[in-house]
């Protein structure tokens, strides 16, 4: 479930278009980027994975290959899921409502510096510096709300790969029919894991 928190990170810097001094902080227009991860993540963090924008319901798709399946983020309500498609089922991530909510709208409440401007996988950004509850650091964000590179001042953090801009099939966004829900943390309470309560 991890693997959602560099997605989450990319969608803060880049959450719905705000004041016309702030960067549109989530993607305008429907998009698939690639990113690679940076700097010294752990050993259960992938090193890329692919975020998929449905931009006019504010979803996200993520997926890398060292998940079972892919997860599907809400903007607008901060609700994250895993589907696994190879057994029907899909389960709640492990972290907190307000945890969620509070980062797919980091970039909405950061403060931000315009810092010149910069490439990466072939399209312009803004560069702009960033502070939010103590931690600093950089993102470069398109003109239609897109993070092409993000990190904290230790160098971690994402940065995109390939970029390509065109319409998302709205299926690819919705939890098939059919699938159980099954949320994993009670379940692993009620053997006696002790996972924390959402």
């Amino acid at each position: 479930m991890r693997s959602l928190l560099p997605a989450l990170i990319l969608s803060l810097a880049a959450g719905g278009a705000l004041a016309q001094s702030r960067p549109a902080t989530f993607p305008t227009r429907d998009v698939a980027v690639t990113y690679s991860v940076l700097g010294n993540a752990s050993p259960q963090t992938p090193r890329e994975f692919a975020v998929a924008v449905l931009a006019s319901e504010g979803l996200l798709r993520v997926e890398t290959p060292s998940l079972p399946g892919w997860g599907l983020a809400d903007r607008r309500t901060g609700r994250m899921e895993m589907v696994m498609d190879s057994m029907r089922m899909v389960t709640p991530s492990p972290l907190k409502q307000e945890e969620a909510t509070r980062y797919l709208r980091m970039a909405e409440t950061a403060r931000l510096t315009r810092a010149g401007t910069a490439s990466q996988a072939g399209q312009s950004c803004t560069n702009y510096r960033w502070e939010q509850q103590g931690q600093r650091g950089t993102a470069c964000i398109t003109a239609d709300g897109v993070l092409l590179r993000g990190v904290n001042d230790r160098g971690e953090g994402v940065e995109a790969t390939r970029v390509a801009y065109g319409r998302q099939d709205p299926s690819r966004f919705r939890v098939p029919e059919g699938y159980r829900r099954v949320d994993l943390g009670d379940m692993a309470r009620s053997l006696g894991l002790g996972l924390p309560r959402r």
